[in-house]
């Protein structure tokens, strides 16, 4: 019967924690300042000029460098 008293606590902090959490997302707006915002479009397009292609999961796997002994 303890365990299950336990349990339910743990069940109980969890629930609370978790609400906390969402109340702190709701109510703090996070904006980024003038400045990162220019930082941000300046490294947009210097990478724009490299010819920069983000990988997607399928292009990591295909170039995989960490395949055990077959790698070396």
């Amino acid at each position: 019967m303890t365990g299950l008293y336990i349990f339910i606590a743990l069940i109980a902090i969890a629930l609370l924690g978790w609400a906390v959490a969402e109340l702190k997302s709701r109510s703090i707006t996070f904006e980024h300042s003038e400045e990162e915002r220019e930082e941000a479009e300046l490294l947009y397009n210097e990478q724009k000029e490299r010819d920069f292609k983000e990988q997607d999961l399928k292009d990591l796997l295909a170039h995989n460098s960490t395949k055990g002994y077959d790698a070396i």
